[in-house]
C-alpha cells in the first residue's frame, strides 16, 4: 500500500470527525452534561434541574456546597499556602545539582504565582475537578509586548545614537534640528524628540478550561495517550488578526463556514451556571453587533491531533488551530500542554466521578426530608380549610381580619373544618443522622477531620487520641491531594519548565527566597530536563517537616558515635557536610548560599590556594617561633654564662676576703703573747659554685619551657581564628 501525505482538506475533515466523536460539553454528551448541570445547581443550592420543587418548599440541602468548599480549602491549604508548588529534585546531592534544581523550582513557581494569577487559576482548576469530576488546565507561550513613550525637549546626536543602539527603541515622528548660530563645527542638537521603547511581556500563560470547552476522544485513558484533545474558544475578527498576522485570507469567508456567534452560551453547563447566579442566558446574543465587523465572533478549535502529514507512515503529534474550513496555525509539538485533575478515579477510564456525584444521593434525600419538615410547619401555620359555599363566605375565610364578623346562611359548625398536617414520622430525625453519616463515609469529610466532633473532647480522650482520630479521618483527603500532586500538578510544573527552556531568548528576572535574581538563556539550558519533581506539600513520609525531624535525629546520633572509639571509625568523612546540605535543602533553601560546591573546579582551586596559604602561614609561624626559641635559648645561655662569671667573681672575692681576714687574725695571734694560732677551717668554694650553677641551669630550663608553652597556645589560637 502506497503511503500518502494527509492534505489540508483531509486534516480538516479528520478534525471535524474527531470533534463529533469526542466527549465534551459541545458534542451533545447528554449524560455527562446533565451530571455537570445538576452539580452546578446542587453547589449553588438552586431549586433547579433534579432539585426542582414538587410542593411549596424550595429549600435545598447544603451538603454538596459543604463538601466542595471544604475539600477545596483543605487542598489549597496543603498545596498553595506558601505560593510554592514546584520542588524539583536534583540528580545527586552535589551542591551544584541542588542549586540548578532550586533555580528550576523558583522559575516555575514565579511563572505560576507572579507572572500569572496562579492562586486563583489553580483554585478554579481544583474546584472544577471536585465539582465536575475532571478539571483541565492548559498553558502556552504567548508573545506579547507593551510600548513606553519617552519625550525629550532637547537631545544631542551622540546621546540619541546611544539610545537608538537598543533595537527595542525607535523614533516616533520626524527629527527637528536646532539651528546653530555659533561658528565652527558643532554637534547637532535635536528638539521635541519622541521615542518609543518596546517592553517584552512574553510569558507562559496558564488558564483553566471550562468543562464545556474541553474535548477528548472517547477511548482515551489519559491526556498524553489521547489521539485527539481540543478546546473550543470564541475569538473575534480583531483577536484573530492580532494572534495570526500571517493569515491573509478574508475573515468574512471563514465566517461563512464557521459557527458565528457565542454558540457556547447554549451549552447545558454554561446555562446552569448563568441560571444559578441569576443571569438570563438569552441576553448573551446581545453582545453580537452585526454592524461592527471587528467584534464579530467565530468559534475556533485549538486541538492536538496525531496525523501523518509527511507520508512516512507514522502519525506525528500536531498542534492545529482552525476556524471553519481554514487552518490558522499548525505546529509540530512533542507533548500536549494540558493537565487534568480527577478526584475519584474509575480504573482504565479518563473521566471519573466528582465529589458532587459521591454526595448526590444523600443530598437529594436530605433535601426531600428538609422540604417535608418545612412544608409540615407551613401547613401547621397556614392549614387548609373545608367550607360549604352555601353557608360560609369564601372571601372572608381567605382574608381573615382580627375581630372580623363572618356572615353565614346557616349553622357553621359542620360547614367549616380545618385539615391539619400529617404528623412527622418518628424515624425522620434518625434518618437525617443516618444520611449525615453516609455523607461522611462517602466523601471522607468527617467532623473529626474538621475538628467539629464534640465527642472527641469528652473526659478520657487524650490529646494523642484526638490527634490520631483526626489523622485517620484525613487519610482520604490526603489521598486525593496526593492524586492531584502525582498527576495534574506534576504535568503542569514539568510543562512550564519545558516551555520556558524552549522560548526564553533573553535574560529573565525571577523571584527567590532572597529577592530577585536573573538567569540567562544559556544558564537556563544547562538545567537538566530529566529532573525529578516533588510537589511541595506536607504530605507523606518524606515531607519537609518529617525530613527535617529525621535529619535532626541523625545530627544528634553522629556526635554520640564520635564519642565511642569503636564506632568512630564507621562515620563517613563527609558526614557533617552531607548532613548540612540535606538539612538546608529540606528547609527549602539553596545550599550554595552556605556551602561551596566540591565539583566546581574554580571553587576547589580557590579552596586549595587558601589551604596552601594557611599552611605556609603556619609554617612561617612555626619557623618564627623556632627562631624565637633559639634566640631565647641563646639569650638564656648568655645570661647563665654571665651569671657563672659573676658568681665566680663573687666567690673569688669572698675567698680573698676570707684569706685576708684569716691573715689578720693569724698575725694578731702571733703577736700576742700566750695566744695560740687558731686552725683555719677551709671553705669548699668549688662545691658552692657547682650547686649555684646547677640551680641556675634548672631555672633557665623551666623558663624556656614556659615560653614554649605560651608560644604553642598562641599558635593554636591563631589557627582556630583562621
Amino acid at each position: 500500500m502506497e503511503l500518502k501525505k494527509v492534505t489540508d482538506d483531509e486534516l480538516i475533515a479528520q478534525i471535524d470527525s474527531k470533534v463529533r466523536n469526542s466527549i465534551g460539553g459541545l458534542t451533545g454528551a447528554g449524560d455527562l452534561s446533565s451530571r455537570r448541570e445538576n452539580a452546578t445547581y446542587e453547589f449553588n443550592m438552586s431549586p433547579l434541574g433534579d432539585l426542582k420543587p414538587q410542593g411549596v418548599s424550595k429549600i435545598v440541602s447544603s451538603d454538596t456546597t459543604e463538601v466542595i468548599e471544604s475539600y477545596t480549602a483543605l487542598t489549597t491549604k496543603l498545596l498553595l499556602d506558601n505560593n510554592k508548588l514546584a520542588n524539583f529534585v536534583p540528580r545527586s546531592m552535589k551542591p551544584r545539582d541542588i542549586h540548578q534544581a532550586k533555580v528550576a523550582s523558583d522559575l516555575v513557581n514565579y511563572c505560576i504565582f507572579n507572572k500569572n494569577d496562579g492562586w486563583k487559576t489553580i483554585n478554579t482548576w481544583v474546584k472544577s475537578a471536585y465539582l465536575y469530576g475532571n478539571g483541565t488546565l492548559s498553558w502556552s507561550w504567548v508573545e506579547d509586548s507593551e510600548y513606553e513613550m519617552e519625550e525629550y525637549d532637547q537631545i544631542s546626536e551622540t546621546v540619541l545614537d546611544e539610545l537608538l543602539a537598543d533595537p527595542l527603541v525607535e523614533i516616533v515622528g520626524d527629527l527637528e534640528v536646532t539651528e546653530n548660530y555659533e561658528p565652527g563645527p558643532q554637534e547637532q542638537i535635536y528638539q521635541n524628540v519622541r521615542l518609543r521603547r518596546t517592553l517584552d511581556k512574553s510569558k507562559v500563560v496558564i488558564e483553566a478550561i471550562p468543562p464545556e470547552a474541553f474535548l477528548i476522544n472517547k477511548d482515551a485513558k489519559s491526556i498524553q495517550d489521547a489521539t485527539f484533545v481540543a478546546k473550543v474558544v470564541e475569538l473575534s475578527y480583531s483577536e484573530i488578526r492580532q494572534m495570526f498576522p500571517d493569515f491573509q485570507k478574508d475573515l468574512s469567508e471563514i465566517g461563512e463556514n464557521a459557527e458565528v456567534g457565542r454558540g457556547m452560551s447554549w451549552s447545558q453547563e454554561i446555562s446552569s451556571r448563568k441560571d444559578s447566579v441569576g443571569i438570563d442566558n438569552w441576553l448573551a446574543n446581545e453582545a453580537l453587533d452585526d454592524s461592527d465587523e471587528a467584534n464579530t465572533v467565530l468559534e475556533v478549535i485549538e486541538c492536538w491531533i496525531r496525523s501523518d502529514r509527511d507520508g512516512d507512515g507514522v502519525a506525528e503529534l500536531k498542534h492545529v488551530i482552525k476556524a471553519g474550513n481554514d487552518i490558522l496555525q499548525e505546529d509540530d509539538v512533542s507533548y500536549i500542554p494540558v493537565a487534568d485533575l480527577n478526584p475519584v478515579e474509575i480504573p482504565h477510564e479518563y473521566h471519573g466521578l466528582s465529589l458532587a456525584d459521591m454526595v448526590r444521593p444523600q443530598m437529594q434525600a436530605t433535601t426531600a426530608i428538609l422540604r417535608g419538615f418545612v412544608e409540615n410547619v407551613y401547613f401547621g401555620n397556614y392549614g387548609r380549610t373545608l367550607a360549604d359555599p352555601n353557608v360560609v363566605d369564601f372571601s372572608a375565610l381567605q382574608n381573615p381580619v382580627p375581630k372580623q364578623v363572618i356572615a353565614t346562611n346557616g349553622p357553621a359548625v359542620n360547614s367549616v373544618q380545618q385539615i391539619g398536617p400529617d404528623p412527622i414520622s418518628p424515624g425522620t430525625q434518625g434518618m437525617l443522622e443516618y444520611l449525615q453519616l453516609q455523607k461522611e463515609q462517602s466523601t471522607g469529610l468527617t467532623k473529626a477531620a474538621m475538628g467539629l466532633n464534640d465527642a472527641l473532647y469528652v473526659s478520657g480522650n487524650s490529646e494523642a487520641k484526638m490527634a490520631q482520630t483526626q489523622s485517620a479521618a484525613q487519610i482520604r483527603i490526603e489521598h486525593i491531594a496526593r492524586r492531584f500532586m502525582e498527576t495534574g500538578f506534576k504535568d503542569l510544573c514539568r510543562g512550564l519548565l519545558k516551555e520556558m527552556k524552549q522560548n526564553i531568548k533573553e535574560d529573565m528576572m525571577y523571584k527567590t527566597d532572597k529577592g530577585y535574581a536573573s538567569i540567562s538563556p544559556s544558564d537556563l539550558q544547562m538545567i537538566p530536563s530529566n529532573l525529578d519533581l516533588d510537589i511541595q506539600a506536607n504530605l507523606g513520609e518524606n515531607s519537609n517537616i518529617n525530613m527535617q525531624q529525621k535529619l535532626q535525629q541523625v545530627g544528634e546520633l553522629i556526635p554520640l558515635m564520635a564519642q565511642d572509639p569503636t564506632s568512630r571509625k564507621y562515620i563517613s568523612q563527609n558526614a557533617a557536610f552531607n548532613l548540612g546540605v540535606k538539612m538546608v535543602t529540606a528547609m527549602g533553601l539553596d545550599p550554595l548560599d552556605y556551602f561551596v560546591d566540591p565539583d566546581n573546579p574554580e571553587v576547589m582551586q580557590e579552596i586549595e590556594a587558601k589551604e596552601q596559604e594557611r599552611k605556609q602561614q603556619e609554617q612561617a609561624a612555626s619557623q618564627s617561633a623556632q627562631a624565637q626559641n633559639d634566640a631565647n635559648t641563646s639569650l638564656i645561655k648568655a645570661e647563665i654564662d654571665n651569671k657563672k662569671i659573676d658568681n665566680k667573681r663573687q666567690l673569688l672575692e669572698a675567698e680573698d676576703e676570707s684569706n685576708r681576714n684569716w691573715a689578720e687574725i693569724k698575725i694578731k695571734a702571733e703577736g700576742t703573747e700566750g695566744a695560740s694560732t687558731p686552725v683555719k677551717i677551709p671553705v669548699d668554694f668549688q662545691g658552692l659554685y657547682q650547686d649555684t650553677e646547677e640551680n641556675e641551669k634548672q631555672a633557665a630550663e623551666q623558663q624556656q619551657q614556659q615560653q614554649q608553652m605560651q608560644q604553642m597556645q598562641q599558635m593554636q589560637g591563631g589557627m582556630q581564628n583562621g
